[in-house]
């Protein structure tokens, strides 16, 4: 067995398995110690915990992926918002594909998505050490691409457990080696996708903006004024209030919000040529001009919040928290599917590759409808419809529901999401997820059973819910529909658009599975 050391430092203790490397909620990468020869080890100090993984049997996307008790945590979490999908999961899709390359060459018939490197001897997948290896150094060479040096605790974390991570081989008949050029591979791929990750697209020289907008997108409202009542307007907001409960900012800071993203509709994917192959109707049940209609719309969130219960409040969170709700979901199943090694790492990264690419690829072409429709949010229609009038509704945190909130104060119980209502992406990620795993795994059934302790909200801390709460999804069609209904629970959609987002959702779970499933049989072109 190789025992591997942890500094106490890098907060990455054993009984804290985070998200290290992204990929599905679980690690993209481990930092296991090496037993063989050509490879540097370093100094492990003899006072340092000991992290018992054995190399040759267990499996490092698994055993580093979270736990129930850290679900919806991610090391990552100081600099990606938990709601912020177009850019964890952009880095997710990329770290998914190394590990999905990295374990092909062990694989009988599995052919990697960007290197077709050799196969090797049955004998050399006889244990899980190559596979170990090979994953660690794939998710490695992603995880310096996008953060460079800046994150210490990762350099810290390998160098405890004996590797050493300036090893550059480029060796394809070692297991370092195929993770150094499937990571570098994977990563040259996708630095310029379209994400403008690197911040000069648009034929921007100097003072690149990485992540930034490069298509022209531009609000037609202003966070002052709703000039046009049926378009997304941004909302003003403190600099510290993007996140559920609050999170990092500047206390007294008010900041108007900028579609997250805008770009991402031009990113490149991987299951399909063009976002606009796909359909989805005009939204026209958000007219203004059509006010009863309209005002009817309004209704049902302004309904919605009036009778929001504790439960329905935990489960908001959860799905607003995409690494809780979309990412957990897929690792309790794969957990369930694993119960004595059944997948072993080809299994986790197999899966971890089509849950990955459905929940991106999804954001691709929602994000193509969302600029092109361009829908007001309920926040922005409820203040238009009823201006200054008295609801009843939720109050904000503490008060509960109240009948007397002039509707320019009222809120919705989580953050207005800062891009346009139409399509949901929630809703259709949920869906997309949901298809994927009932598709690659033949079944329905999640049974995911988890309990929220009482006081445990973001939003109403100490107060919500009032007892513990026990959340069970027993398949992935209740899954579905509660993750898009939470959404409306919450105020940051319409009831129709959850509507329709879903069925939008279910193909890209299907091009996931199919493309996926091509690479794994090895029916691709070499």
């Amino acid at each position: 067995m190789t025992k591997s050391n942890l500094s106490p430092a890098s907060g990455l203790v054993p009984s804290r398995r985070l998200l290290l490397f992204g990929g599905l909620g679980v690690a993209s990468t481990a930092a296991l110690g090496l037993g063989h020869t050509g490879t540097a080890h370093a100094e492990k100090r003899e006072d340092d915990p000991v992290l018992d993984f054995d190399l040759d049997t267990d499996n490092y996307l698994k055993f580093l992926g979270p736990t129930d008790d850290t679900a919806g945590e991610s090391i990552n979490q100081d600099v990606f918002g938990a709601m912020d999908i177009t850019t964890f999961l952009w880095v997710n899709r990329i770290t998914a594909i190394a590990a999905f390359d990295a374990v092909a060459p062990y694989h009988e018939t599995a052919v990697g998505i960007y290197t077709k490197i050799k196969r090797r001897p049955s004998s050399e997948s006889a244990t899980n050490r190559n596979m170990n290896i090979a994953g660690l150094y794939a998710g490695w060479r992603v995880w310096q691409g996008v953060f460079g040096e800046t994150r210490p605790a990762v350099r810290q974390f390998m160098t405890a457990l004996g590797l050493d991570p300036d090893d550059q081989s480029e060796d394809t008949t070692s297991p370092v080696g195929i993770g150094n050029v499937v990571g570098k591979a994977a990563w040259n791929a996708h630095k310029r996708d379209g994400m403008n990750f690197l911040g000069d697209e648009g034929g921007r020289r100097y003072n690149p903006r990485p992540w930034a907008d490069y298509t022209g997108y531009v609000p037609v409202n202003t966070p002052y004024e709703l000039t046009h009542p049926s378009r997304w307007q941004p909302q003003l907001g403190p600099h510290n209030g993007r996140r559920v409960g609050g999170g990092p900012g500047d206390i007294g800071i008010y900041v108007a919000q900028h579609v997250v993203t805008p770009q991402t509709r031009r990113v490149r994917a991987l299951t399909f040529k063009d976002p606009t192959q796909f359909k989805i109707a005009r939204p026209d049940f958000i007219d203004h001009r059509d006010r009863r209609r309209f005002r009817r719309l309004v209704d049902g969130v302004i309904d919605a919040s009036a009778a929001l219960t504790d439960e329905q409040k935990v489960i908001a969170e959860v799905m607003d928290n995409k690494r809780w709700g979309i990412g957990h979901s897929a690792v309790h199943l794969l957990d369930r599917h694993d119960q004595n090694g059944e997948q072993g790492i080809p299994g986790w990264a197999f899966f971890q590759l089509v849950h990955t690419l459905a929940t991106f690829e999804t954001t691709i072409a929602v994000w193509h409808h969302k600029i092109k429709y361009d829908a007001v949010r309920p926040i922005s229609a409820i203040r238009y419809v009823y201006g200054r009038r008295r609801l009843t509704a939720w109050g904000g945190p503490g008060k509960g529901t109240v009948n007397d909130i002039p509707a320019d104060q009222w809120s919705p119980y989580l953050p207005t999401g800062d891009h346009p209502e139409y399509p949901s992406a929630s809703t259709t990620v949920c869906a997309a997820s949901a298809q994927a795993a009932r598709l690659y795994f033949g079944e329905d059934t999640l049974d995911w059973k988890f309990t929220v302790k009482a006081g445990a909200t973001r939003t109403e801390p100490g107060i919500v819910p009032r007892k513990d709460i026990e959340v069970h999804f027993p398949t992935w069609t209740d899954f579905n529909k509660v993750c898009g209904d939470s959404r409306v629970w919450a105020g940051v959609h319409f009831q129709e658009t959850i509507d329709r987002s879903r069925p939008f959702g279910d193909q890209f779970g299907d091009l996931a599975n199919e493309f996926v499933q091509r690479h794994i049989k090895g029916q691709v072109k070499s």
